[in-house]
Parts: structure tokens; sequence; C-alpha cells
């Protein structure tokens, strides 16, 4: 008696059919050491190279592989391989682990955004690699074994800056690889020729914009600090003169001005350009009938020192304003020289 649920079983596999595992390509057991399988698939969703372990060359250029199995590898008898013309976007972290004997490398016309920065570790032989129209910013430094002998790349900046430093030779006699790069339209130039036309004058530049950035904040800040020290200069040449300087309240004397238009005014406070200055302790009339004006009084400090001639500037206004000295000498002849 059969298994009451071996009939719904088989209805399911029947409506429900497996999922296809066929690969993209039929390669017979006697495949050629060179295979060439070049367009011959439109749409290949994973390719896995299992299959071809056996083979030196393959060419699987233009079959629309979108991915290669995690588990892909290049086999140690793999010479050259052509992957161009596809639709990759990746590549197995683990991809050449294996490829000890791998020349030839066309990876061209895909999709590919990285590389990790060993990927080529274990490619001791390369002697070729073709890279171009792949949006990757940079080629791993492991791509530059010895044995290298030609580079082609996309013509970028960012990506052809990363090759200039192993594509240049400045030693006598050393071989370096000869580095190309292709534009959209598929004009090949020497990689450090157009990285001199095409970036280093964008380099030089950015560079100069920032030097005059950095220039014009170091000009302002040395003007400011010179305006600060003129300012400085001019304070205290305003504050500091040849005669002697008293505040304008120090002794309580009657304060003259130093404004024509303010001549006559007798609030202190209301009129601050004042000044305060006396000239010569001379006696007046009034020291001979037995009293001392209270500005030589002992209880202030002398003014002026006897016998000495002094100059006056303005303590309100720097120039040529009028300064009035505080004296009582009749018949005193003042002469009030500015300190120009």
């Amino acid at each position: 008696m059969g298994h009451p649920a071996a009939p719904l079983t088989l209805l399911l596999l029947l409506l429900c059919p497996a999922a296809s595992t066929a690969p993209c390509f039929a390669v017979p057991p006697d495949a050629p050491a060179e295979l060439d399988l070049t367009n011959s698939s439109h749409q290949c969703a994973e390719l896995d190279l299992g299959p071809f372990q056996r083979q030196s060359r393959l060419w699987l250029s233009r079959n629309g592989i979108d991915a290669l199995s995690p588990s892909s590898r290049v086999g140690p008898r793999l010479q050259e391989l052509d992957l161009s013309q596809n639709r990759l976007r990746e590549l197995p972290a683990a991809f050449l682990s294996q490829a000890r004997g791998l020349r030839h490398l066309q990876l061209q016309q895909n999709r590919l955004q990285e590389l990790p920065d060993d990927f080529f570790a274990n490619a001791v032989a390369l002697q070729s690699l073709r890279l171009e129209d792949n949006p990757l910013p940079a080629v791993p430094p492991t791509a530059f074994r010895a044995s290298l002998r030609l580079l082609a790349v996309t013509c970028r900046c960012d990506v052809v800056g990363s090759i200039l430093a192993p594509c240049t030779c400045s030693r006598p006699n050393c071989t370096v690889p000869r580095c190309h790069c292709l534009t959209s339209h598929h004009d090949v130039f020497n990689a450090t020729d157009f990285h001199v036309r095409e970036c280093w004058g964008s380099t030089r530049l950015v560079a100069g914009l920032a030097g005059a950035t950095v220039g014009v904040a170091v000009l302002l800040a040395v003007t400011a600090v010179v305006c600060y020290r003129q300012r400085k200069v001019a304070t205290a040449a305003a504050s500091a003169g040849w005669g002697k300087r008293e505040s304008t309240a120090a002794h309580g004397q009657p304060r003259y001005i130093s404004r024509a238009a303010e001549i006559g005014t007798t609030d202190a406070a209301a009129a601050p350009d004042y000044e305060n200055v006396f000239v010569s302790p001379c006696t007046g009339p009034a020291a001979a009938r037995g009293w001392t004006p209270g500005w030589q009084e002992e209880r202030y400090s002398p003014q002026v020192p006897v016998d000495d001639n002094y100059f006056l500037e303005s303590e309100a206004v720097p120039g040529d304003q009028p300064i009035y000295a505080n004296t009582r000498c009749s018949g005193e002849d003042i002469y009030v020289i500015p300190d120009q």
C-alpha cells in the first residue's frame, strides 16, 4: 500500500518545478584547452567557473554575465581569461587565489565598482591587465607585479592618479608597465601625459585657490595687527607730550575750553574737551598781598617745576585747536606750541 502523501507530493512537484540550475554554457568533457565562448549567451545570471578548470585560455566576452558564483576560482592552468563586455558588478574576493599561471586578464567594459587591495596578490605572473570602462576609483596596488607589462584604465583623474607612481620610472634602466587610459570614444593616451594635461592643472588650481585663501587670511591678520598698533601709537601720542598733563578735575581749577565754538561755557561737565594746564607758577599781585592761590597750596602736587618751560598739546582733540593756559600772571606772554 502506497504512502498516502505520495500523490500530493507528486502534484506539488508538477505544479511548482524546482528552479533551473542549468549552467550558462554546456561544456563538453573533451572541450579544448583554448575555449572561445564569445557571444554564446545573451543572459547569464550567474556563471560558475568550476567546469573550466582544464582550460588554459578562455574567452567569455559579450555573454550578458551578471555575476560569478561565490565559489568561482581561476584555475592554476588558466593563462588567459576574457570576461570583457559583460555586466559584472563585483568579483569574488578569492577569485584569483589560485591564479598562479594567469598572464592576461581582460575585465574592461563591465560595471566593477571596487576591487580589494589584495585582489591580485596571488596573480604573480600577470603581464597585462585591462580595466577600462569600469567605474573603479583606483587600481589595487597588488596589480603592479614585477611581471606586469601593460595596464589600461579609464581616462579619469582619480583612477589615473592612483597609477602614476608605479607607472613612472625615475631610476636609470628601470622597467615599468606601459600604462594607458582610454576615453569614452576609445581614444588611447599615455596615463602620465593625460594626468599632466587634464588633471595636474586642476590640482594646481585647487592648490592655488587654497594658497590664495590662506594668503588673504594672513594679509587680513597682518593688516589688523598694523591698524591696532597704529591706533595704539596714536593713542599714546595723544596721551603723552613734553608738558605735564593733569586730570581734568584733579585740582578743581578753572578749566578752559579748547574749542572755539564753545568759548564761554562754564559747565565743565557739559563740555568735556577742556584743558587744565599751568604754564608757570609766577607770583601775581595777589601773592604780594599775603594770600596764595588755591592751586599753589601744599595739598596740591606741584604742576610744573620752577624755572621750566613747557610745551603743551591738546588732550581732547589732537591737532591745531587752541590750548588755554591757567595763569594769573599779568603782562606775561604765553606761547603754546602744538606737539607736531
